[in-house]
């Protein structure tokens, strides 16, 4: 298991940036795949929620977990991944910098998943492609945040 981390500073004071990553509705603005999002309840610690997506004809579901919430400080979300896909937990750390917020973005994921050859080079190549598709989520939800 591997931790990535980045961050990205947003122009909206802390209340605003968790406001809008708590809202599950909003994921379906960070991507066109998302076709529904289906949740247990309120989002707090402990909420479970479905979100279906749709590729190429094919639809997907994918169960998740609230485990960690600090209200303008903390939100994780640990997402279930069906074989032979790891499970994956993102967790969002909010800071207020005088500016606004630094908004940090943990994952923690298996760099090789079962069943995958361990090569040589194949968890640098895995690790650079999940920053970059962290990297291209956080500046898609800066834009949205701020407007």
């Amino acid at each position: 298991m591997a931790t990535i981390e980045i961050s990205v500073n947003v122009s909206k004071p802390v209340e605003k940036v968790f406001e809008f990553i708590t809202n599950l509705d909003n994921q379906k603005k960070l991507s066109s795949y998302i076709t529904g999002i289906e949740a247990d309840g309120p989002v707090k610690l402990g909420t479970k929620y479905k979100i279906e997506t749709t590729s190429m004809g094919f639809k997907n579901t994918t169960t998740n977990e609230v485990v960690a919430f600090e209200p303008n400080k903390k939100f994780g979300v640990k997402t279930f991944a069906a074989p032979p896909a790891s499970d994956v937990t993102n967790t969002y750390l909010l800071e207020a910098d005088g500016k606004g917020t630094k908004l940090t973005l943990q994952m923690d994921a298996t760099l090789t998943p079962a069943g995958m050859p361990k090569v040589p080079g194949m968890e640098d190549m895995m690790k650079k492609q999940m920053i970059a598709g962290l990297e291209s989520t956080l500046g898609a939800m800066k834009k949205l945040i701020e407007g």
